[in-house]
């Protein structure tokens, strides 16, 4: 959004008072080291209804949770972010702008079957986002790179649950969870600085979106083809296999591209 010079985001804040929102291990490692933030000052950590590829366990068999920015007081959609400021003159501004978690960057929009279009239940006042002054690039752009985050933080989270389960009658602590993750993401850091902005462009560019087949990386891996998306991910994949070597067979079984996000 904040390639897009007509932004009525500047002063609303009107999301940031009405959603529980996820984050990925990228957001979590971007916050935390830009800002010098232990995770557990701004994170929740919330229980899944029903399980998916970004949730973690902390112990053999448990429930699984996934991660979310904190709320002022309680943890409840209604309540404001734990980011959120309150400016002079009654208006709002995410204190963390500049970092902001890669769903809030791309919100209020939306990609499905290649094509862009608003949220029908976005909160943004009516005509916020006019067609004449959106400009599809940097939307599109924004999904996508979401999508190759939450992908590669499903790549993340199925080594540590693989490691949970290998572990019967032991609890983890949230806190060993966020310092695997921290641990995990200064080394892709160093994958992320090495790739040059057009090949990572082109990475972006061509991961999958949704709908995706059920078959997650198991289907999308078949083919002839070895697209940009593919051979990143397989980089990706060597930089974890050092995480838990034991436990790396059983966590690449796991499917790690998921529709939904």
């Amino acid at each position: 959004m904040s390639e897009i010079r007509h932004n009525p985001c500047a002063t609303c804040g009107a999301c940031c008072r009405s959603y529980i929102v996820p984050v990925c291990g990228y957001d979590v490692w971007l916050i935390s080291t830009r800002l010098r933030l232990s995770p557990e000052s701004f994170l929740s950590m919330v229980p899944q209804r029903q399980p998916n590829a970004e949730g973690f366990r902390l112990e053999a068999g448990g429930p699984t949770f996934e991660l979310a920015l904190d709320k002022r007081g309680r943890l409840h959609p209604k309540q404001p972010c734990v980011f959120l400021v309150r400016l002079a003159g009654g208006h709002d501004r995410c204190g963390v702008y500049a970092h902001r978690p890669l769903v809030c960057r791309s919100y209020p929009m939306s990609l499905w079957r290649g094509a862009l279009y608003l949220r029908q239940e976005a909160l943004c006042p009516p005509n916020s986002w006019p067609p004449d002054v959106v400009k599809p690039q940097p939307w599109r752009a924004a999904l996508q790179r979401q999508h190759m985050h939450f992908d590669i933080y499903r790549e993340v989270a199925a080594r540590w649950n693989a490691r949970v389960e290998r572990s019967p009658g032991q609890r983890f602590a949230l806190r060993e969870y966020l310092s695997y993750l921290l641990n995990a993401y200064d080394r892709l850091a160093a994958l992320f600085a090495a790739t040059d902005d057009e090949t990572m462009h082109r990475v972006e560019a061509s991961w999958p979106t949704p709908p995706r087949p059920d078959g997650d990386l198991v289907t999308l891996w078949q083919g002839a083809e070895d697209p940009p998306w593919r051979q990143y991910l397989r980089r990706v994949r060597e930089v974890l296999s050092v995480f838990y070597p034991e436990a790396s067979a059983e966590a690449a079984l796991q499917p790690a591209v998921a529709d939904g996000v």
